[in-house]
């Protein structure tokens, strides 16, 4: 056991204080009882492990996170203060941890799209179960809390053949109005043969007072069916301690596109694990993270081709500034099977302080012999004879810089079809940025 047995008792003691207005039935107690265990013998992840030994989860260790019995009070207006302006999507709004129908809007479905409250799943589904029966494998003892802990979440169902006409907005809102208060929140998102969907996985942070956001995502995309996935992480820099896990399960020809925009959180930890079952499947993930200040910004991610022709495509841009801290661990493994996968994998960072700091890690694991995967990891400062021809042209050293600086990242963000998105994180971002609000002037 990792952690000192008293908070790993007062978890315990925290699921029996709950345990009766958690949703679900008596079968779904059983399955939480089981991750309850899971978690307890294991504790929360230590440096001792491979997978965790950049990142220290000092205030879960020694913190004692209680879940909210009721959501904070939060209103149209204080949510609207957080979304991108003028975006066109149906919206889904969980707040604290608990599904808020009155801050959604889905008024105006495409009949076969099916949105719901992952608790009332729980409780009327007599087939429920916390998790999906084809993604066996959700390693991690956060994954194991999270199922014994779940309050609610968003459950999104596309039928067969259905094109989603706009995003499906599914915002995750910490109110931070109490100290050590948790949100155990789980979104599941099933793409039905030939359906195509976009998904925004939205997470916010409104207060400053220390606060966990606990986040598992399950994608199933069945045969010919398209899922694009905007991850937009904007917890609070103050007190946001955030993880957050996907797992998806790919069949014949199902694509899966993840363009993930880290710019929150006091401390981030983001694992995306996907498993190709079924030949011709394609994955690509894309992402941005920008720490600065003493942020502390880790994504793990993990591809499993396990039949052949597979694709996957993996690039991730990193800003680090300040006493900023980044690490990006890619995994790629390619079973005995999956002939004729093609991957590529890239990591590129740029540093801009002597302070800040990134530990960088792509991993091939090759098992097949007719294959073609590439992986490389960059880490740099800004090409001075860049920043001197702009320089050159009137602008001065902080825009120079700035500007070469958001256009490293830049790239990433222009790949999202939505405006309003690409101008919310351009905006956001820039103000990250040493010099940002010169950039806004001259852009």
């Amino acid at each position: 056991m990792d952690q000192a047995t008293p908070v790993v008792d007062h978890y315990i003691a925290e699921f029996a204080r709950m345990e009766n207005t958690l949703p679900g039935a008596v079968a779904i107690m059983e399955q939480r009882k089981q991750a309850l265990q899971a978690f307890t013998s294991h504790g929360f992840p230590t440096i001792r492990e491979e997978d965790w030994k950049y990142t220290k989860l000092r205030k879960l260790q020694k913190s004692v996170f209680e879940l909210s019995d009721t959501p904070g009070t939060v209103t149209a207006q204080t949510l609207s203060k957080h979304l991108p302006d003028d975006l066109d999507a149906h919206r889904a709004v969980v707040v604290d941890g608990y599904y808020r129908a009155d801050l959604s809007q889905l008024d105006g479905l495409p009949e076969g799209v099916h949105v719901r409250s992952f608790a009332e799943y729980l409780e009327t589904d007599a087939e429920a179960s916390i998790r999906h029966p084809l993604i066996t494998d959700q390693p991690g003892s956060p994954s194991d809390m999270n199922a014994a802990f779940v309050t609610d979440g968003v459950l999104i169902t596309v039928d067969a053949g259905v094109v989603v006409d706009k995003p499906l907005h599914v915002v995750t809102l910490a109110t931070g109005s109490e100290e050590l208060r948790m949100a155990q929140v789980r979104h599941r998102f099933i793409l039905q043969p030939n359906s195509e969907a976009q998904i925004i996985e939205h997470y916010v942070g409104a207060g400053e007072e220390t606060y966990f956001t606990n986040a598992v995502t399950e994608i199933v995309t069945h045969d010919n069916a398209q899922l694009t996935r905007c991850r937009l992480q904007e917890e609070s820099e103050t007190g946001g301690q955030h993880i957050s896990s996907m797992f998806a399960h790919q069949l014949r020809d199902s694509r899966v596109y993840v363009h993930s925009f880290d710019l929150g959180g006091q401390l981030a930890r983001i694992d995306t694990n996907s498993r190709q079952v079924a030949d011709n499947a394609e994955i690509g993930l894309y992402g941005v993270y920008a720490p600065t200040g003493r942020q502390h910004i880790d994504n793990h991610t993990r591809v499993d081709h396990t039949t052949e022709n597979g694709i996957s495509r993996e690039v991730f841009k990193g800003v680090v500034g300040e006493r900023g801290r980044a690490v990006f661990n890619g995994k790629i493994v390619v079973h005995k099977y999956a002939q004729k996968t093609d991957s590529e994998q890239s990591c590129d960072t740029l540093l801009l302080s002597k302070k800040g700091e990134i530990d960088a890690k792509p991993e091939l694991e090759i098992y097949a012999d007719d294959v073609k995967c590439a992986h490389g990891s960059t880490v740099g400062q800004l090409d001075e004879n860049a920043v001197f021809y702009l320089r050159s042209r009137g602008i001065g050293d902080t825009a120079a810089r700035a500007v070469l600086t958001y256009s490293f990242a830049n790239e990433l963000v222009n790949m999202l079809d939505s405006e309003a998105l690409q101008h919310h994180i351009e905006a956001t971002l820039m103000a990250k940025l040493p010099g940002g609000d010169i950039f806004a002037t001259v852009a």
